[in-house]
């Protein structure tokens, strides 16, 4: 694969006026730029999050580290006009930091998933509540047999009115980080890039449908996926933070789990494997540390069991490797020795 990487979030507001990440600054990103670069030998990131601000600060220190950077704003909640004015902010600034390090590769990603973040395509009004209303079985299979969903129109007016006014700031690579529920047109775009999460629900047709975006022609690029770490969140998937109540203060698991940092490290390398056996360009593990989902030796509170990160957060903004970031970091260096990476 060219691109092997990790995701990196630097904050995003999933509750109204409540980010994922708080007091980022310089000494913790170059910290984590380093480990990511030189520990976990990734050689391509994804950066997302809401503040314009933490976003180019983070982009601007993984360039000095040497890594390609795919920059993913992330605005939840949003309508049309505010989500495309936001963009547009944003791929001015990128575009300084291309002129700044003309020899790296910068990739614009315009959005991910945005039938669910914004509020204008999916009934909803918040990402939970969109996000359950596509849960209903209903939607999956008239998915399923092709149907396109009412909002199928304006959704694509709106990736192609955003790719325009992206371009007209930002002179890179241009993305769009699809959920596996999207229909996008693809022409565009310099890739195929999608959210590709394994579970038992696409479990037996997985590789086809990685064998079908493949054989288009374009590069493919994996831009999220990843697994809890309990036993059986590996056939969960994309869902596997359900088990924990973050309603709740503090949150609750729904269900007893029982933490196994195996299944999440099993998982990702089964499936780096797959892509390059397959072809795929590039990929990015779903994720590298979360602020607020800590760990425990009390199941009870082992809240980052309920995290798809690779890292533990320990508190204080101190972290430590789990199983999967060691094997992680094996793979990605002895996949660079290889020829044609």
């Amino acid at each position: 694969m060219k691109y092997i990487g990790i995701t990196y979030d630097v904050g995003t507001e999933y509750k109204t006026n409540v980010l994922t990440r708080d007091d980022l600054n310089e000494i913790m990103v170059k910290s984590d730029m380093d480990a990511i670069k030189n520990k976990l030998n990734c050689n391509s990131i994804r950066i997302y999050g809401k503040e314009p601000k933490n976003l180019i600060l983070a982009a601007g220190i993984a360039l000095e580290y040497g890594l390609n950077v795919w920059l993913s704003p992330r605005l939840i909640n949003e309508n049309k006009e505010n989500t495309l004015s936001y963009l547009k902010s944003i791929a001015i600034e990128f575009e300084l930091l291309k002129v700044k390090y003309p020899t790296h590769e910068l990739v614009f990603i315009i959005g991910g998933e945005l039938t669910v973040d914004m509020n204008c395509f999916v009934p909803g009004e918040t990402i939970q509540a969109r996000i359950a209303n596509l849960s209903k079985p209903l939607f999956f299979i008239k998915n399923a047999l092709g149907f396109k969903p009412k909002y199928q129109k304006s959704f694509d007016q709106f990736l192609k009115d955003a790719v325009s006014l992206v371009k007209k700031g930002f002179s890179g690579k241009i993305a769009y980080a699809s959920a596996m529920w999207e229909k996008v047109d693809w022409s565009d775009f310099d890739f195929i890039s999608i959210n590709l999460y394994k579970a038992s629900f696409n479990k037996s047709f997985y590789n086809q449908k990685l064998k079908k975006m493949v054989s288009k022609g374009k590069p493919v690029v994996i831009t999220e996926f990843g697994c809890c770490c309990y036993d059986g969140a590996d056939s969960k998937g994309p869902t596997g933070y359900f088990v924990l109540d973050s309603s709740k203060t503090p949150p609750v698991f729904k269900e007893k789990c029982i933490r196994n940092e195996k299944v999440q490290a099993d998982y990702i390398i089964d499936l780096l494997q797959t892509y390059d056996k397959e072809k795929v360009a590039g990929a990015f593990i779903f994720d590298f540390y979360v602020q607020k989902n800590t760990y425990s030796t009390n199941p009870d509170n082992d809240y980052d069991m309920a995290s798809f990160s690779i890292t533990k957060s320990l508190g204080n903004d101190k972290w430590e490797p789990k199983e999967s970031f060691y094997k992680i970091a094996d793979y990605y260096r002895d996949n660079q020795k290889t020829p044609n990476h």
